[in-house]
């Protein structure tokens, strides 16, 4: 069943070869990490804003277990028609080649939760990844409202759109509002950003979920 996850994305409960459920680009909520320069970029950024949210990030010998193990999470998989890894929640993701000849995984981001944080480092270690300095940062304790998945998405509104010049260029910001976090990542779903420096921006009580070329964030 692990070849099938790989080739075709996460079967479904029946486990029969014909049904299988087929994932494409269209089906990536998160932001992925394949090279060395998107990953220092983030941590540049991150230590700038004093950001603390948690993760799992190990590196390891080759390029197989690195795959390998973010594929053992239950959000990440293979899409059909790119060859690439996606991630089915609002959260950075992915492995890459570092300077050195290692290879990087992590998963980050504010919405990951302790269940699968506890994933990641097990699916890490099982595979022969090591630690990459800190390595980690669990999630801190709160309470979880469950995010009902099946709960039908809601309008979005289109508030405004605000260009900022920053260095010679011009950043666009389309702003939106929505009544939840669901609404929200099924907009930016439906609108992919095939510009740079474009930004969607949908506002929402549970935080601001924004999309550019390189994919669906949170801020």
């Amino acid at each position: 069943m692990n070849f099938l996850k790989r080739l075709f994305g996460k079967p479904v409960e029946s486990h029969k070869e014909t049904d299988v459920v087929l994932y494409s680009e269209k089906d990536n909520l998160g932001t992925r990490h394949d090279t060395e320069s998107k990953a220092s970029s983030y941590w540049i950024g991150r230590i700038a804003v004093n950001n603390n949210d948690p993760f799992v990030m190990y590196f390891f010998d080759n390029e197989k277990d690195a795959q390998e193990s973010l594929l053992e999470l239950p959000c990440i998989h293979i899409a059909n028609d790119s060859g690439k890894l996606i991630c089915t929640e609002v959260l950075i993701f992915g492995y890459y080649q570092t300077k050195e000849g290692k290879y990087e995984a992590i998963i980050c981001g504010s919405d990951l939760t302790q269940e699968l944080w506890e994933q990641a480092k097990s699916s890490f270690k099982k595979h022969g990844g090591q630690p990459l300095g800190q390595g980690e940062l669990e999630p801190e304790k709160r309470d979880v409202h469950s995010k009902s998945k099946e709960s039908a998405p809601k309008k979005v509104v289109f508030v405004k759109e605000e260009k900022q010049v920053k260095m010679g260029a011009t950043f666009i910001y389309r702003i939106h509002k929505a009544p939840d976090a669901i609404s929200a990542q099924a907009f930016l779903q439906q609108n992919p950003v095939t510009q740079k420096l474009v930004y969607l921006i949908v506002e929402t009580p549970e935080g601001n979920y924004c999309r550019d070329v390189d994919g669906i964030y949170k801020e």
